[in-house]
């Protein structure tokens, strides 16, 4: 048999996932005078979260700190790896207006846009 055989984890009953952060997926909703973005994020603690907003971009970082077990893992699929997401808004927002709330594994972004001056027409 060759190595390259017996290396191969679908030949051993399992595949090995990469180590990387896992993007989740978010809802994005235009209300008129602000974006709400939404995204399932269970199994988190608040102090797990990390945002950050800057003009069109907002940041969303879930890194769990808690779930360690006693031992040795021979197998981690479930943590304590964590998520980061990126969601490009189509209009400024006002950074220092912008809230947050996690409830039920639930993250709740609210982003004030940035109002416009009004151009007035001097006659």
């Amino acid at each position: 048999m060759s190595p390259r055989r017996r290396s191969n984890p679908r030949r051993q009953g399992q595949r090995e996932l990469p180590d990387r952060r896992i993007p989740f997926p978010v809802d994005i909703v235009d209300r008129g005078d602000e974006f709400v973005v939404s995204a399932e994020l269970p199994g988190l603690r608040k102090q797990d979260l990390d945002i950050s907003v800057r003009k069109h971009r907002l940041q969303i970082v879930a890194d769990p700190n808690g779930d360690r077990a006693s031992g040795t893992y021979l197998r981690r699929e479930r943590g304590p790896a964590g998520r980061s997401r990126v969601v490009e808004l189509p209009e400024p927002v006002a950074e220092k207006r912008v809230s947050a709330s996690y409830d039920a594994g639930v993250l709740r972004v609210t982003l004030p846009k940035l109002r416009r001056r009004k151009r007035i027409d001097v006659e």
